[in-house]
């Protein structure tokens, strides 16, 4: 009996203590499985929520994106036209034909029979010097002249009848050739005295005056000639191609004047400065009207072109500046088209033909860029410039 109890105490401490370790054990693993499920909570619905506003997103912009139209231009197609281009070259006119006439001989000036802006036959006297004993010295040497030729004469006779050697007929001979030449260079001399115009022209300077004396290669007149007059300008290395010697051309000069001519001449060389070819134009002046040295236009007629007439509104730039107009395919992209133009006038701007059947677009060409999508409207109010 004694021995039986303690085991029941012990008994009934174990069987106290066994649902207390229980309860706790069920409380951990609780705790534990709802740890886990608030960490998974947290990641994933953080994650699959960002994913979700993400995906929303994205679709909204795919929706908007579709639903905005494309932007509307307005278009036109321009015809192209037989263009007769012309070579336009700034220039002047001149007369090549300009000399200054100098005395050959010294002498005082006695006579200015003409004045500055004269208009003057060739052979006409410009200044006449003294004679001084230039006369007596023509009149001397003449005589000396008919001696030495009597002489001459005289011994060829005697030769022939056999009285004179022929010595003697040679030096005769030398005698007369000498004196030949003396009475030459004194008829010339005295023919210096009389300074004449070389050729037909204007009178443009009279530098010697009665009174004054001359020397030898002093100006006595400056004498230019108007017919024919020139026109000198410089062509574009990229134009000189395009024209040649005996092409036909017209010369508008500022005073107004205008007057038909021909290339006459076209530099081989460029000037290294500027990189352009000298070329003068002939034209005729018979009497003298126009001027040298105006300010003048060469026009010279270019083979007919094919080209389009664009008002100056349609034109715009692209992002290197370049100058063109943009267009639109057939797939209503828009391109950007350069254009090189031709002339400038007041109904419109000529330019070189583009592709026939292109859509230009005429209302929106600075709101839209290349390979953009568009939608094109035909422009019904669209004017074409006169002459298009």
């Amino acid at each position: 009996m004694t021995h039986d109890k303690p085991l029941d105490k012990q008994k009934k401490a174990k069987a106290v203590k066994s649902p207390t370790r229980w309860i706790s054990s069920s409380i951990l693993w609780a705790l534990l499985f709802t740890g886990l499920i608030a960490v998974w909570a947290l990641t994933g619905d953080i994650k699959g929520g960002a994913r979700l506003k993400q995906d929303t997103a994205t679709q909204n912009n795919k929706q908007t994106q579709k639903e905005v139209p494309p932007f509307q231009v307005r278009t036109f197609v321009f015809t192209a036209q037989p263009y007769l281009a012309k070579l336009i070259i700034r220039g002047r006119t001149f007369s090549d034909t300009q000399v200054n006439v100098r005395a050959e001989t010294a002498g005082t000036v006695i006579k200015l029979p003409v004045q500055k802006g004269d208009f003057v036959e060739k052979g006409t006297l410009l200044c006449q010097l003294e004679d001084g004993a230039r006369e007596a010295s023509a009149l001397e040497a003449k005589a000396l002249l008919a001696q030495a030729k009597a002489d001459y004469e005289a011994s060829k006779k005697l030769e022939q009848r056999g009285h004179t050697a022929g010595l003697k007929v040679l030096e005769n001979k030398a005698l007369y050739d000498r004196a030949m030449a003396a009475f030459e260079r004194a008829q010339l001399d005295l023919k210096r005295t009389k300074i004449t115009a070389p050729f037909t022209g204007y009178v443009e300077k009279t530098p010697a005056k009665v009174g004054s004396l001359v020397s030898v290669g002093e100006a006595c007149a400056t004498l230019v000639s108007l017919d024919p007059l020139h026109v000198v300008g410089a062509v574009r290395e990229g134009d000189v191609q395009k024209i040649k010697s005996g092409d036909k051309g017209m010369a508008r000069l500022i005073t107004g004047e205008l007057a038909e001519g021909f290339v006459r001449f076209i530099s081989a060389t460029a000037e290294p400065e500027t990189r352009t070819f000298r070329i003068e134009l002939e034209i005729p002046n018979p009497d003298g009207q126009l001027k040298s040295g105006i300010t003048t236009d060469i026009e010279i007629p270019l083979p007919e072109q094919p080209a389009f007439l664009l008002p100056p509104s349609i034109l715009t730039l692209n992002d290197a500046g370049k100058i063109g107009v943009r267009a639109v395919t057939p797939q209503q992209k828009v391109e950007f088209l350069p254009i090189q133009i031709i002339s400038e006038q007041k109904q419109g701007i000529w330019v070189e033909a583009l592709p026939e059947g292109t859509s230009i677009i005429t209302v929106g060409q600075d709101f839209v860029k290349a390979g953009q999508k568009v939608k094109p409207v035909q422009d019904k109010n669209f004017k074409t410039p006169p002459g298009s």
